[in-house]
């Protein structure tokens, strides 16, 4: 399928998986007095609280609409769901039943909710069911463009001979969403035939086959260079004037691992490579799971934060924050807030120290710092020093997940490609952070970091959260 086409079918499905949650939640609430009158007595004494009116329920369900819909987002991977087996959707739906679960119960010891459990597990059960019925539905109707002849999606492909082939077998692939080759035209008589497909002529005979009896819906020109794309303007605009929609194949630009896309400045077409994250609703959802994740955080730990400060301002002489100068996205200069963990001026000495460095590469990490306080190891150990961070990331400075944030110096020792961990926002927790921290090796932490970039998804972060919480209490790899 056409990547337009999956994310406008995606958008539609992840729209119906909203109105899902809803109509599941009305499903549940009108389900649970028949629960409770089928339990037993006892269990339905231990699971008969006050039932509250169906507008609260509602309510909660609409203020934690930011954090399931970015764990929908992440669990059932829109950007390619339509590619995936039934059977991998089943366990993906299974996946956020499991995942939402946890966070109801989250919610409700964090914020004390008087919820009846009947009716949230009738919600997750019928949400999860109703679900996958969407899943098979939106299948159904996607390919059922094939079953009728009429709705195919019948394709002509013009050029040279070896990207024609490459495309008619990718279209191949997708012939289950009713695309099907009808033919080709290649750029001389002399070149050979395709295998398995029908060759039609050369690019001459392509006004005369639009203008026939034979049905077209799309004509797809491939080339080889751009001298040859420019052959190809004639008969775009005669395919133009005709009404049939034209695609062209611009695979020959160095494009290398980076993502394409094409965007519009008004009517000035772009083609874009890009080697960030560039799923928009993806993106979007993340910003919004950092932002509540940190506000929540923040009013939770608000008192912990406030005896942390004390702390630090009666054990050594200073304040208790320390603010220092990082590089974020694109390079882009902000004040990092963090506890201080080290003597008032530590920056000043660092160059008495700084042959004792024990990380190879512009990082300078020593295991025994003379410069740290006694409560800073602690607060390094533990990480409890980067909890005021999470004003950085309500600033939009910031992510929960994400690379270190580098110091400038750092940066201009970078090497070419490394400089590429600047594409994304840098975060709290990372891949190196759970993996090891400074017992890993720059290069090392370097490579981790652009292996997230590239592999970067919502579920990808939640699985770097829920590794930084183990990492965090063993204290592994801190200094």
């Amino acid at each position: 399928m056409l990547h337009k086409q999956h994310l406008t079918y995606s958008k539609l499905l992840v729209l119906g998986d909203v109105l899902t949650g809803f109509v599941s939640l009305i499903i549940g609430y009108y389900s649970r007095d028949y629960l409770v009158l089928m339990a037993p007595e006892e269990w339905a004494v231990r699971f008969n609280p006050l039932l509250l009116p169906l507008g609260d329920y509602l309510f909660y369900l609409l203020a934690a609409l930011p954090a399931w819909l970015a764990l929908l987002i992440s669990t059932q991977r829109y950007s390619h769901i339509f590619r995936l087996p039934l059977l991998t959707q089943f366990f993906h739906v299974a996946q956020f039943v499991v995942s939402a679960g946890l966070l109801v119960g989250f919610f409700s010891y964090a914020f004390k909710l008087e919820v009846s459990r009947p009716i949230v597990l009738v919600f997750l059960l019928v949400f999860g069911l109703l679900l996958y019925l969407n899943r098979v539905v939106s299948h159904w109707i996607l390919r059922s463009r094939n079953f009728n002849e009429h709705n195919h999606v019948k394709i002509l492909i013009v050029g040279e001979n070896g990207r024609a082939q490459a495309v008619a077998e990718r279209l191949e692939a997708f012939r289950m969403w009713g695309y099907h080759v009808v033919g080709y035209l290649n750029s001389s008589p002399e070149q050979p035939d395709l295998p398995g497909v029908r060759k039609l002529g050369t690019l001459q005979d392509l006004p005369s086959l639009l203008s026939g009896e034979t049905v077209f819906d799309e004509v797809i020109f491939v080339g080889s260079t751009a001298d040859e794309v420019e052959r190809f303007e004639e008969l775009m605009r005669f395919c133009e004037d005709v009404g049939v929609r034209t695609r062209l194949a611009v695979d020959f630009f160095p494009a290398s691992a980076s993502r394409v896309s094409l965007e519009f400045l008004e009517n000035l077409p772009l083609l874009t490579f890009s080697t960030a994250p560039d799923q928009d609703m993806a993106l979007i959802a993340k910003r919004v799971l950092d932002f509540s994740c940190a506000v929540i955080a923040l009013v939770v730990l608000a008192p912990i934060l406030v005896l942390i400060g004390l702390a630090v301002r009666l054990t050594s002489p200073g304040p208790a924050l320390y603010r220092q100068m990082r590089c974020g996205l694109y390079g882009r200069r902000f004040q990092l807030i963090k506890f201080r963990t080290m003597i008032d001026g530590a920056e000043d000495k660092l160059w008495e120290i700084k042959h004792l460095n024990e990380m190879d590469g512009p990082v300078f990490k020593m295991r025994n710092d003379p410069r740290v306080t006694p409560l800073g190891k602690f607060l390094r150990k533990s990480s409890l020093d980067e909890l005021p961070q999470l004003w950085n990331v309500i600033k939009g400075e910031m992510s929960i997940v994400g690379p270190r944030a580098p110091v400038p110096e750092e940066v201009r020792y970078y090497k070419v490609k490394q400089r590429r961990r600047l594409s994304v926002k840098p975060g709290m927790t990372c891949l190196w952070q759970v993996s090891g921290r400074n017992d890993i090796d720059f290069h090392r932490w370097m490579e981790m970091d652009l292996l997230y970039i590239d592999r970067w998804s919502l579920w990808l972060d939640v699985r770097i959260m829920l590794r930084t919480i183990p990492a965090v209490f063993t204290g592994r790899g801190a200094r």
